[in-house]
């Protein structure tokens, strides 16, 4: 589905309202980079998943992701050595995909990409650090449908990156929050990539689409009253779940339809 049309004053009032809940938003610049890459998500064109990472010569880490979808297309990227998330912009830029089956810079991505993860587009936004020019943060959002990105949106996403550079830099400067701060990100980003593990290893063995398989492993943590996390390692480690039993699991007549988020832990 293609971004909607919007007016330029229409555009210019929703720039301001989300950078005014910005600076109205208190916390750690760890918590103010969460909040950046979540309002990239619900005001940049139809962005469905976002990512804030950094990198620098022989290096990549993301900070900050919505959904396990972002963290593992971050992780694609880096894995492949390439990528619009991973690959810095001349100059600090704009790398922007409209439609990742036809675009032929990054083939390798696209040929995993759209299979493993539902990504169709995105845009990625690189900054350098103003102590450190050689690492760059990038603002990536992602999207499960071809064009969601026009003109406008694009430039709500690079406001956004700013205030994304802004919050990584504070961040910096204030190591031992930035530390405890990033253990909890780390951590939920382990949690989110169990969980997306989990979900496949589910669909490959009872058939099951995305939606099921997260609907069955969430249905078991709230039953046995555990974290969803948890439950995600326990069926990593044996590929069977406890509860609910087996033959109540959700029947699939395929694996076709477009995959939702599979959110986080409870």
């Amino acid at each position: 589905m293609r971004a909607p049309r919007i007016s330029a004053s229409v555009q210019l009032t929703q720039i301001e309202q989300v950078m005014t809940a910005l600076h109205r938003r208190p916390g750690s610049g760890g918590r103010a980079v969460a909040a950046i890459a979540q309002a990239g998500v619900h005001h940049v064109g139809a962005a469905r998943w976002a990512s804030v990472s950094m990198a620098g010569p022989g290096r990549f880490r993301t900070l900050v992701a919505t959904a396990p979808m972002a963290a593992q297309a971050d992780a694609l990227q880096h894995e492949l050595g390439s990528g619009p998330a991973v690959d810095p912009a001349p100059g600090g830029g704009i790398h922007l995909v409209e439609n990742l089956a036809r675009d032929r810079r990054w083939p390798a991505l696209a040929a995993q990409a759209r299979e493993r993860l539902n990504v169709a587009g995105l845009v990625a936004y690189h900054l350098p650090l103003p102590q450190d020019p050689a690492t760059t943060v990038a603002l990536t959002l992602y999207a499960d449908s071809p064009d969601a990105f026009t003109g406008p949106h694009i430039w709500t996403g690079a406001l956004l990156a700013c205030q994304a550079v802004q919050a990584v830099t504070t961040q910096l400067r204030h190591p031992q929050e930035g530390r405890r701060e990033q253990g909890r990100r780390e951590q939920e980003l382990a949690a989110a990539q169990q969980i997306g593990v989990a979900i496949g290893v589910l669909m490959g063995r009872y058939g099951l689409s995305r939606e099921e398989a997260f609907d069955m492993l969430r249905t078991t943590a709230q039953d046995s009253d555990r974290d969803l996390a948890e439950v995600a390692g326990e069926v990593i480690e044996t590929e069977t779940l406890r509860l609910p039993p087996m033959s109540a699991a959700p029947h699939s007549t395929g694996r076709s339809g477009t995959p939702r988020p599979c959110g986080g832990a409870r």
